[in-house]
């Protein structure tokens, strides 16, 4: 169990790396920086991260998988498709912060953690969906759901970077991009 001090801490980190990062790359946030910024000392930092992009990928991922949790089931939508819709949302909330992330030509740090978190799904997804009809290939789950998740990755980052397509249009491509034995048949 954690101690109500160590959740307030990595609270003020949390809040504070995101601020920094909505302003410049991770790589250029300095360690003195986000803990005079959380209200810590260094010392305080390294018990609960090695680096500022360990503290923003964990923030982004908690923040991630809360508005995943909290979105309400979509009908008609796989339960993959409806995670990255309901990021989208989280996404949005934090553009500036992500098109500086997905800009970085040097930090891969934010869209590694997107691509884990969304290959997390797709395992989950698929390995309920193997019992449903149309049947999938013969594929290793894990290669599959890691190809999934590193294209909607890749999707996403165009998204965010160049800001001209709404939600609507990315949705509307994203069916044409999955594989026709992606979509489990509603009798099944």
């Amino acid at each position: 169990m954690t101690d109500a001090r160590s959740l307030r801490t990595r609270a003020a980190l949390h809040g504070a790396i995101t601020d920094l990062a909505t302003q410049k790359p991770v790589g250029d946030i300095t360690v003195s920086e986000l803990a005079e910024k959380a209200g810590i000392n260094r010392v305080t930092f390294y018990k609960h991260y090695t680096t500022p992009a360990e503290a923003l990928a964990d923030a982004l991922h908690t923040e991630l998988a809360a508005a995943c949790e909290a979105a309400p089931p979509s009908n008609g939508l796989d339960p993959f498709t409806h995670y990255i819709y309901a990021a989208l949302d989280h996404l949005e909330a934090r553009r500036d912060l992500y098109t500086i992330a997905f800009g970085d030509p040097v930090d891969g740090t934010i869209p590694i953690m997107l691509s884990r978190f969304l290959t997390g799904v797709a395992e989950t997804y698929l390995t309920k969906r193997r019992k449903r009809k149309p049947a999938i290939p013969d594929v290793d789950l894990d290669v599959a759901a890691a190809f999934l998740a590193n294209g909607a990755t890749g999707a996403i980052r165009v998204w965010i970077l160049e800001g001209d397509m709404s939600r609507e249009r990315f949705f509307e491509n994203l069916p044409h991009l999955l594989p026709v034995w992606f979509q489990a048949s509603e009798s099944n």
